[in-house]
């Protein structure tokens, strides 16, 4: 009985490694935002069109950035990263800030408030 059972948990366990299902959740920054709801549906080729961040990138018409380092845990993360934009690379610092569905994105020209898109 308890081979069966011993058995069955390891079961479960490689099924759940197998699936993903036993990897950390995303950080709340993942998503897509915008400093307007209406927008939210707004395609990439529009200079209103959202932000949309993962873990490691972001992007936003014609800025792509992708995440050197992200340090920070909870609400708030420090992100230091490459980025593209209007088809320049440059280097590109910046933090985020996740209360509630609003995401504060702090860089050398100041803070915004984003409204994370439903």
């Amino acid at each position: 009985m308890r081979t069966t059972i011993a058995r069955a948990s390891a079961y479960v366990v490689i099924a759940l490694l197998g699936s993903g299902a036993a990897c950390a959740a995303d950080p709340p920054f993942v998503g897509k935002w915008s400093l307007d709801p209406t927008y939210c549906s707004t395609g990439q080729e529009s200079q209103n069109a959202p932000l949309v961040i993962a873990k490691d990138r972001y992007d936003q018409h014609e800025s792509h950035c992708t995440f050197k380092s992200v340090d920070g845990k909870d609400s708030d993360w420090k992100i230091t990263s490459d980025c593209t934009v209007e088809g320049s690379a440059m280097p590109y610092d910046f933090t985020l800030t996740v209360s509630g569905d609003t995401l504060t994105f702090t860089d050398s020209g100041g803070a915004r408030d984003f409204l994370r898109c439903k």
